[in-house]
């Protein structure tokens, strides 16, 4: 997980975890001005960017995953003690963009509200 200090030198990295191409895809385009984006189908494929990208600052997990339940996989981030597990937003369908945003918004950047102003502008315009 980044402190502050890096979070300044690169994008906040997140991880989005959903089974369905057309939402990874959605919030891709919605992340990626932002923050950098991985995406993973599944939990198995999740694990391995874990795995291989120890620099995940925040994840973004459907509930209802082809080999896990996402809720599941989040507590058993949360048992191995992994950092990135502080910074999950668990969704289900339909995905509440809004919220997908003000959380990562409120943890990557509290203290710029012009960054912040933006995402919330973004979100509102995927959602009308």
């Amino acid at each position: 997980m980044v402190g502050l200090d890096v979070a300044e030198a690169r994008l906040p990295l997140v991880l989005v975890v959903d089974p369905v191409a057309a939402s990874r895809q959605t919030l891709w385009r919605l992340l990626s001005r932002s923050f950098g984006v991985l995406e993973a189908p599944d939990a198995r494929r999740a694990q391995g960017w874990l795995a291989s990208r120890p620099d995940i600052d925040a994840m973004v997990v459907q509930r209802e995953l082809p080999d896990a339940d996402g809720g599941d996989f989040v507590l058993g981030l949360v048992s191995a003690q992994a950092s990135v597990a502080s910074r999950v937003v668990l969704v289900t369908r339909p995905i509440d963009l809004a919220t997908v945003l003000r959380s990562l918004a409120g943890w990557f950047f509290s203290r710029d509200v012009r960054k912040s102003d933006l995402l919330m502008r973004q979100a509102a315009r995927l959602a009308s």
